[in-house]
């Protein structure tokens, strides 16, 4: 074995507890800090498309990672027990996030449907509770709304069962010593990790595509809103990253082309005073960073 070792048999049952405790506990500090840490980046313009895109995605699957990885270490006996261990414990974890988390946001953020039967997000209130038909006309009255990209993770997760159905085909029809099994099993599991580098590859290729077409526009306002709360991060420097990259995008939308110097707030009716106003894009991005802070101090609610 590589590495320390600890028998669960030689600790008792408040040992192997106090084991599983500490592991929960690394395990749990370690999530923190690496949401915490990629939500930082998240804030950084430049670097948003790639980091949503793609380090996220990587970052999440490393404690899934780590675990498979550990479960291999040692000898080829030992491993091929350990490893069956990791992998039972990777699919539940990731049966029991697919599920429990899912439903619970569902129930959660669920509201009533409108008269075009389409959740209405701006009913007052959004929800009425109890049902006269009770849980039967709660369930077929009240719903949320999916966005495009919960519609094509939901495709590409069912595309990811492909390599699960090509080594488990095989493994159905192959009998006999473990030696031979593992043989004719061989091509099979190679070809299986092909298959998974490629979906990868193309996975984090959608991810980038959506994070440029700012679709996580509402996670990083999310973050920083969050930071902004927390303190960690100041007004200004929550918004002058931001609000640069979007002069510059809105240089080439407002800006006269024949006339560089035309500035991006002037107007079109010759009004000196809008020439103060801020280039729409920028004004939006205001308008939701600050609004929530905005509508708490709002008491008579007069805008």
């Amino acid at each position: 074995m590589i590495g320390p070792s600890i028998d669960p048999t030689e600790v008792g049952v408040t040992g192997l507890l106090w084991l599983f405790l500490s592991y929960g506990f690394a395990l749990y500090q370690g999530a923190n800090l690496i949401s915490e840490g990629s939500d930082l980046l998240l804030l950084v313009p430049s670097m948003a498309g790639l980091v949503g895109g793609v380090v996220l995605p990587l970052l999440g699957a490393v404690p899934d990672g780590a675990i498979i990885l550990f479960s291999g270490l040692g000898s080829v006996e030992e491993a091929q027990e350990t490893l069956s261990v990791g992998v039972g414990a990777l699919a539940g974890s990731t049966i029991m996030l697919l599920t429990i988390p899912f439903f619970l946001s569902i129930m959660g953020g669920r509201v009533d449907y409108g008269l075009d039967g389409k959740p209405d997000y701006f009913g007052k209130p959004k929800l009425k509770l109890p049902k006269a038909g009770g849980l039967l006309e709660d369930m077929t009255t009240t719903g949320v709304s999916l966005t495009d990209a919960v519609q094509k993770g939901g495709i590409v997760m069912a595309w990811t069962t492909l390599p699960y159905f090509l080594i488990q085909g095989p493994a159905l029809f192959l009998h006999g010593p473990t030696q031979e099994v593992a043989t004719g099993e061989h091509w099979w599991s190679f070809a299986g990790l092909v298959i998974c580098l490629i979906g990868l590859a193309w996975y984090m290729s959608i991810q980038l595509q959506q994070s440029r077409a700012d679709d996580d526009r509402g996670r990083r306002m999310a973050v920083l809103k969050k930071q902004l709360q927390k303190g960690a991060v100041s007004l200004s420097g929550a918004i002058a990253a931001e609000c640069s990259a979007l002069e510059a995008r809105a240089a080439a939308e407002y800006q006269s082309p024949n006339d560089p110097s035309t500035p991006l707030t002037s107007s079109s009716n010759g009004n000196e005073n809008d020439d103060l106003n801020p280039p729409p894009a920028i004004a939006s991005y205001l308008k939701e960073l600050l609004g929530d802070g905005f509508r708490s101090y709002d008491s008579d609610n007069n805008g």
